[in-house]
């Protein structure tokens, strides 16, 4: 189904007797192609429907020509979140299959433009290519361990392997990616004190001759050597079996060689379930994890400058995300070889191009 179907799926939720002027599904697929084309608020989004209006009509029914400003801001304020995640979980399954996904990483990010009580979005990215398959939201950074499981409940994880940072690190999650037909690979951190603690014990004396090694630069172009290990006999890990399905321990060091420096180093460790990993793929899930600050964090910050943006109604700065979440999987499976900004600019200055995308996305009006 193209994604017009599946926002038309959405049930109305205006009232039948206020004689509404405009489509719900048009409203939201104005939203999406406006931001596709580079608007970031809701007057820019009306902007654009009135300067595109001959062209929407086309693939739209528009009939009463395009929405305000004003109608933009109340549908996102009242449109159903759980809804909307809904019809774009529902969409990105389609696009990409749960049997393709591999790993998926889950990482949260606070809106800072969502008020004095800013809504924390923790959101799901498939490894392999980026992009966003759903969201689930809390007040505050506090917030985001309640919403994992929620999150997790909502996705399929069989066959995948689901990587989160240390503040997930919790047995209940590990049990319920187990369950769910999934395995884990949870960051472990000072929150889990006595397993930390033996875990540095125990792996004191690795042999380097049994570690992976690559070697990288930094942001300043210092030399990075980076070693890894990993072990499967864990008996003395989980003796009491808090930890379902614990099969592999992942030890990552970090060494930076700086000239005229003593090289530094730090060590990372992970839980894992997936049996059999050799310290080479055990680097690509470390390394693939942090794919979300690249491939979803930074270009909503940079290049959607969604933290510039100040929408204090939780309900419409949620919803919104949502929207910039697909115009970003959208962008990102143009196969064209430019930058997502220059991918948005074209879109925005060659008509041709728009129409082709609209054309894939929605049927002809009739």
């Amino acid at each position: 189904m193209s994604l017009q179907t599946h926002l038309a799926q959405i049930p109305e939720f205006r009232r039948q007797n206020k004689n509404f002027r405009h489509f719900l599904v048009d409203v939201l697929a104005i939203s999406v192609l406006a931001v596709l084309c580079g608007a970031d608020d809701f007057e820019e989004i009306a902007l654009f429907g009135e300067q595109k209006e001959a062209l929407l009509r086309r693939y739209l029914s528009l009939p009463h020509g395009t929405p305000s400003a004003d109608t933009f801001s109340r549908v996102f304020e009242r449109l159903d979140v759980a809804q909307f995640n809904a019809c774009f979980m529902a969409w990105m399954q389609e696009v990409l299959p749960p049997e393709q996904v591999g790993q998926i990483c889950i990482d949260g990010k606070t809106l800072r433009g969502s008020g004095p009580k800013p809504l924390h979005v923790v959101s799901a990215v498939a490894r392999a290519n980026g992009l966003s398959l759903g969201q689930v939201a809390g007040t505050g950074k506090g917030q985001e361990l309640g919403a994992v499981p929620e999150l997790l409940a909502l996705l399929d994880l069989r066959g995948a392997v689901v990587s989160l940072d240390a503040l997930s690190c919790q047995p209940a999650i590990a049990e319920q990616i187990i369950g769910q037909g999934g395995d884990y690979l949870l960051g472990l951190k000072a929150n889990q004190p006595r397993l930390l603690a033996e875990v540095e014990r125990h792996t004191q004396t690795l042999p380097e001759a049994a570690a992976f090694t690559r070697w990288a630069y930094a942001a300043d172009r210092t030399p990075l050597r980076y070693q890894v290990w990993t072990q499967s006999d864990l008996r003395w890990v989980d003796e009491d079996g808090r930890w379902p399905g614990l099969a592999t321990l992942v030890r990552v060091q970090t060494t930076r060689h700086a000239d005229g420096k003593e090289p530094v180093s730090t060590t990372r460790y992970s839980l894992s379930s997936r049996a059999g990993l050799t310290p080479e793929q055990a680097d690509g899930l470390v390394r693939g994890h942090w794919a979300i600050e690249n491939a979803l964090h930074w270009q909503l910050d940079v290049t959607f400058g969604e933290d510039g943006h100040h929408l204090r109604e939780h309900h419409a700065a949620q919803n919104l995300t949502l929207v910039r979440k697909m115009a970003l999987n959208l962008l990102k499976q143009d196969p064209t070889k430019r930058s997502i900004k220059n991918k948005r600019k074209r879109l925005a200055w060659d008509e041709p191009f728009l129409e082709r995308l609209l054309a894939a996305l929605c049927a002809p009006a009739t």
